[in-house]
C-alpha cells in the first residue's frame, strides 16, 4: 500500500510540474484526497454503508421473515394436504372395506346360486327315449317318469352314488327282443327305490311263443345292500320278475307284480329268484304270476311275510342242488309267515335236485293260509331239472333238516305231496295244521318223527 501511494505522487508531481502547478499545493491537496480514498471512509461513506446495511438487515429480516412466512405457509399447505391425504386415503378405505363388502355379498350369493345349482343338477329325471349309457352317476336322486327303453337295451342303475333315491312314475315300456336280459339291474348301497309308478314288460309278445325262446329277466338286484325296494308296480313281465343275487340287509315291500294278461301262457314268470343273498325281506306285496311265488335257490336269513300269491306255484326252496355243499347250494335261516297262497298249484314247497348236494336247514313256516290250493305241503327229493318235472326217484343228496311248520290252515285237494330221500332229511315238525283237503295225500321217506 505504502508503494502504491509513492508512486502515485511521484507521478503526480511529474504532471503537475509539466503544467506549471504548485506543487506543494497540490501535494497537499491530492495526497489527502488519495489517502482518504484509499486508508479512510469519508462520513458520507461512513452513513452510506450504515445505511446499506441497515437497509441489507432490514431487507435479510423482511425476506427471512418472508421465508418464516412463506415456509409456514408451505408447511400448513403440507398440514392441510395430509390432513387430505389421509382423508382421501380414509374415504379410499372405506370405500375399499364397502367394496370388499359387496364383493363379499356377491360372492355368497355366487356360490349360493351354484350350491342352489348344484342341488338342482343333483335331480336328474329320465324320460322320452333311454339312451343306452346314460350316466346317473352325478345324481342323488333320480325320476324315471314314462321312459321308453329300447328292445334290447338294459336301463342302467349299476353306478348309482350310494344314497340314491329312484322313483319310479308313468309307465316305463321296454321293447321286445329275444335276449336274455335283464331290463333293469340295480346295484348300490342304501339306495331308495319308489312308486308309485309302473314298469310294463310287454310279455304277450313273448308268451305265445312258448318257453323255449330266449326271455329277459325283468329287475335284477345285484351286490345291493342296506336298500328299500316299495310302491311299484311291475306287469306283464317276459319271465321272471326279480333275481336277487348275492345282496344283503334289503327290503323290498309293498309292490305289485302282475302277469294275469298271460292267462296261463305267462310261464315261468316267478315273482323273486334268491340266490347267495344274506338277510333279505319280502313283505307286503301282491304277487300274480304263473310260477313260483317265492324261489329260494339259495340264501341265509331271508324272511318272506305278509305277501298275497295267486295263480303260480306258491312258496317253494329250490330247485336246489350242486357238485358240493356251499353258499351256492344252501338255504338256512328262512321264515315264511303270515301269507296267503291263492288258486296255486302249491302251498308250501322243497324241491332238490336229483344226484345233487345241498343243504336245506332251519326253516320256518308259521300261520300260512291256503285258498283252493292243489297240493297243501310239497317236499320233494327226486326234481329232474333237465327234464323239468319230477323222476319219481328220490336220490336227491340235499340234506333237509330242522323243517317247522306250525299253523296252516285254509283249502286244498291234496294236503301232503312228499316224496323224500330218508338218509337226508331230518327233524320236520308239523303242528297246527288246518287244512280242509279232499285227500290226505302222499307221504314217502319224511322223517319218523312227523305226525302225518
Amino acid at each position: 500500500m505504502k508503494l502504491f501511494t509513492s508512486t502515485f505522487a511521484a507521478l503526480a508531481l511529474f504532471v503537475a510540474a509539466a503544467n506549471g502547478l504548485d506543487l506543494v499545493t497540490q501535494t497537499e491537496v491530492s495526497l489527502p484526497s488519495q489517502a482518504s480514498q484509499v486508508g479512510e471512509v469519508s462520513p458520507y461513506n461512513a452513513e452510506q454503508v450504515q445505511q446499506n446495511d441497515a437497509s441489507q438487515a432490514d431487507q435479510d429480516d423482511t425476506n427471512q421473515a418472508d421465508q418464516e412466512q412463506q415456509n409456514n405457509a408451505n408447511q400448513a399447505n403440507q398440514a392441510d394436504q395430509a390432513q387430505q391425504n389421509d382423508a382421501n386415503q380414509a374415504d379410499q378405505a372405506q370405500q375399499n372395506d364397502a367394496s370388499q363388502v359387496n364383493q363379499a355379498q356377491q360372492n355368497d350369493a355366487s356360490q349360493a346360486n351354484q350350491a342352489d345349482q348344484v342341488q338342482q343338477d343333483d335331480t336328474c329325471t329320465l324320460t322320452g327315449t333311454y339312451v343306452e349309457g346314460t350316466n346317473v352317476t352325478h345324481c342323488s336322486s333320480i325320476v324315471i317318469d314314462s321312459l321308453s327303453v329300447p328292445a334290447g337295451v338294459m336301463l342302467d342303475l349299476t353306478n348309482v352314488t350310494d344314497g340314491t333315491s329312484i322313483k319310479f312314475q308313468g309307465t316305463t315300456t321296454f321293447g321286445q327282443k329275444k335276449w336274455a336280459g335283464p331290463l333293469i339291474k340295480l346295484t348300490g348301497k342304501d339306495l331308495s327305490v319308489t312308486g308309485p309308478g309302473t314298469l310294463d314288460g310287454l310279455g304277450s309278445w313273448y308268451w305265445p311263443q312258448g318257453q323255449n325262446i330266449t326271455r329277459p329277466v325283468f329287475f335284477r338286484l345285484s351286490n345291493v345292500a342296506n336298500s328299500k325296494l316299495s310302491g311299484f308296480t311291475i306287469k306283464n313281465m317276459p319271465v321272471r320278475t326279480f333275481s336277487i343275487l348275492s345282496s344283503n340287509y334289503t327290503t323290498i315291500s309293498g309292490l305289485t307284480i302282475d302277469s294275469r294278461a298271460g292267462n296261463g301262457s305267462a310261464k315261468n314268470t316267478d315273482g323273486f329268484d334268491l340266490s347267495r343273498n344274506n338277510h333279505i325281506t319280502i313283505t307286503g306285496n301282491k304277487i300274480y304270476n304263473q310260477d313260483d311265488c317265492l324261489a329260494m335257490q339259495s340264501s341265509t336269513n331271508t324272511i318272506f311275510s305278509n305277501n298275497y300269491c295267486c295263480g303260480g306255484h306258491g312258496i317253494s326252496i329250490g330247485s336246489l342242488g350242486g357238485n358240493a355243499v356251499n353258499q351256492s347250494t344252501t338255504v338256512q335261516g328262512l321264515v315264511v309267515e303270515d301269507n296267503t297262497i291263492v288258486n296255486s298249484d302249491n302251498g308250501l314247497r322243497i324241491k332238490t335236485i336229483i344226484g345233487l348236494k345241498g343243504l336245506v336247514n332251519n326253516i320256518t313256516y308259521i300261520n300260512n293260509k291256503l285258498v283252493n290250493v292243489k297240493h297243501a305241503i310239497v317236499m320233494h327229493s327226486d326234481y329232474n331239472k333237465t327234464k323239468g318235472g319230477y323222476s319219481g326217484i328220490p336220490s336227491s343228496l340235499v340234506k333237509i333238516t330242522n323243517i317247522k311248520i306250525d299253523g296252516l290252515f285254509g283249502t286244498a285237494t291234496n294236503l301232503y305231496n312228499i316224496l323224500a330221500n330218508p338218509n337226508v332229511v331230518s327233524n320236520w315238525s308239523f303242528t297246527n295244521i288246518a287244512v280242509n283237503a279232499t285227500n290226505i295225500g302222499n307221504c314217502t321217506g319224511g322223517p319218523s318223527n312227523v305226525q302225518y
